[in-house]
């Protein structure tokens, strides 16, 4: 079976972007997914006198490992200033410093959520552009904007069926990218969370 690693990039425990990670990794078929939550993990900034003289921390070579093991990903990445926070800039600092192509070439769909209208979608164009330098393929993308309205945050779903159908179709194109792609070896991850 596939395996998606499932990222969420905010250091809240249960963030808005977390929610819709979620809700759309549950609409995945035929795969196993597996949640990183970026809010339970604790890694230094990075600073390359810290490489120097303790090495790459453990942390961060775990999750290259359950990175390097994964089919495809999907990152709810919240935006801030209309940039990545700086915890997931920091988990890509150190991961660079292993293998700058951490995503090996694999698929991912990208995710933003957002109080304001935008849904955090200037920070999605970032991530796109910013994906082939770390070895991603982005093969889906969905910001969902005005979440308190949009989204029921007590059934975990998106109010708005237009909307549904848009993060639907997203979710489709990704599942079958990862379908499709040749697999790798599975083994067991970090924080395994069948959904």
């Amino acid at each position: 079976m596939k395996q998606v690693l499932a990222i969420a990039a905010s250091n809240k425990k249960m963030s808005i972007n977390k929610m819709l990670l979620l809700f759309a990794a549950g609409k995945l078929q035929r795969v196993r997914v597996n949640v990183l939550s970026l809010s339970e993990i604790q890694l230094p900034l990075y600073n390359e006198e810290i490489e120097q003289e303790t090495g790459i921390p453990d942390t961060a070579q775990a999750i290259y490992r359950s990175i390097k093991q994964a089919d495809g990903f999907i990152i709810a990445c919240p935006e801030h200033n209309g940039l990545p926070p700086v915890s997931f800039k920091n988990l890509f600092d150190w991961l660079s410093r292993i293998d700058q192509l951490v995503f090996q070439h694999k698929p991912v769909l990208l995710l933003s959520a957002s109080p304001g209208m935008n849904g955090g979608a200037s920070n999605l164009m970032l991530l796109k552009t910013l994906l082939p330098r770390w070895g991603g393929e982005c093969a889906g993308l969905f910001s969902l904007g005005d979440f308190y309205n949009n989204f029921n945050t007590a059934d975990l779903k998106i109010n708005d069926s237009s909307l549904d159908a848009k993060l639907t179709t997203e979710v489709n194109m990704f599942n079958k990218t990862v379908l499709q792609n040749q697999g790798t070896v599975l083994v067991p991850a970090m924080e395994s969370k069948r959904i």
